[in-house]
């Protein structure tokens, strides 16, 4: 049976009929999100208000994991997480238009670069609780990429200054050092060698045999002084068999800060004189030690010359051979880098919000925004912001 060229017409309209009525239900069943702000700078772009909504809840619940109290963020504090979205998006499109790009691998390094220097153990749920300990709303992966994409913004546009802070001249040192002096002075301090079985996270039957060890050794050295220099090669040489470590070159700073931190081992070194060797010590956050005390350093305001060991800082801790030097360059860059981020952060949101065009719609952060605030997102246009309040 042939279909006539008018039927054919008919079921063809009433099938696109059925397919219009169809995708018309599917539209009016979506919800429809509103927008808080829109920015048009390479493209327009919205910011819906349930995403304005999920960055204030973020921010709220990791204030209220770290005080342990319930806090509302106050009016003014959403209206900073709206501004500071805006300049979020502005950079983020200039990116785009200048071809400044980051890769998803370079973000996964990032975290997983963070991760690590959290310590052992630490996963991307403690990574995202301390963003939000630091004000970050927004989530991980968007907070390190725009990290790194303004890292690559600083390599594009601002080499000179780049380079500046890279090569740092010799007045430059001296003026830095200057003002460290201070606290470059190193309190009276010892020198020692340090033989420590390690305990934490170790069974009782393991503890005891790391005291047993230990006591053993400090008896042996007191009866035969030179039997430390065997203990000691053991320690480095077979620290598995020998079950402990050797640490040499350590030193404690005659301080209050030093006494709170090792208050054991604190006690023992400074009870000692040069050449003599403990009896084991107990330090909870460290094991089994016994030490020998190899040099008094007495208290000295130290030149660009002199290492830092004593020293009560983070640098010194971590590599006590640096020389003074190295610290203060080490400083003086990372000042001036820290003030060409801020000033290069300032200089550039400050472009793009003239030359963008931003639309915020007052009616829907109504209910979000106290009407201080939504006043003062009207006044924007005049303090430089291209900003029309719909």
């Amino acid at each position: 049976m042939r279909i006539s060229r008018l039927a054919r017409l008919a079921l063809a309209s009433s099938t696109m009929a059925l397919f219009l009525a169809a995708a018309l239900s599917a539209q009016t069943a979506l919800p429809t999100r509103k927008p808080v702000a829109q920015v048009n700078l390479k493209a327009n772009e919205p910011y819906y208000l349930d995403t304005f909504k999920a960055d204030i809840d973020r921010l709220e619940s990791g204030l209220n994991s770290a005080s342990g109290q319930k806090t509302k963020l106050e009016s003014k504090d959403k209206l900073n997480i709206l501004l500071d979205t805006i300049d979020t998006m502005l950079f983020r499109q200039y990116c785009d238009r200048e071809g400044i790009k980051v890769s998803d691998s370079d973000v996964s390094n990032q975290i997983a670069q963070y991760r690590s220097a959290m310590g052992s153990g630490a996963t991307d749920s403690m990574v995202e609780a301390a963003l939000r300990r630091n004000g970050v709303f927004t989530d991980m992966k968007s907070y390190f990429k725009q990290e790194l994409l303004f890292t690559a913004y600083l390599k594009a546009k601002k080499t000179t200054e780049l380079k500046a802070i890279g090569q740092p001249s010799a007045d430059d040192i001296l003026k830095a050092y200057g003002d460290m002096k201070f606290n470059l002075r190193r309190p009276s301090s010892y020198r020692f060698t340090m033989l420590v079985a390690k305990t934490q996270g170790k069974s009782e039957a393991d503890k005891k045999k790391a005291a047993d060890t230990m006591k053993s050794i400090a008896l042996k050295v007191k009866a035969n002084p030179s039997a430390f220099e065997q203990c000691l090669l053991e320690g480095s040489l077979e620290s598995a068999a020998a079950g402990y470590q050797t640490m040499i070159g350590a030193t404690i700073a005659k301080t209050a800060e030093s006494k709170k931190a090792y208050p054991n081992l604190y006690d023992a070194v400074f009870q000692l004189k040069e050449g003599e060797t403990s009896d084991m010590i107990e330090e909870p956050d460290q094991g089994y030690i016994v030490v020998r005390v190899n040099e008094y350093l007495p208290e000295k305001q130290l030149g660009l010359d002199d290492y830092i060991e004593g020293l009560p800082t983070k640098a010194a801790t971590a590599n006590p051979y640096a020389t003074v030097l190295a610290l203060v360059a080490n400083e003086y860059q990372s000042s001036k880098y820290s003030a060409l981020q801020s000033s290069a952060r300032a200089e550039i949101s400050a472009k793009l919000r003239k030359e963008a065009m931003i639309s915020v719609n007052a009616a829907n952060l109504a209910g979000i925004l106290d009407e201080a605030e939504i006043n003062a997102v009207k006044a924007l246009k005049g303090s430089g912001y291209n900003i029309v309040a719909q």
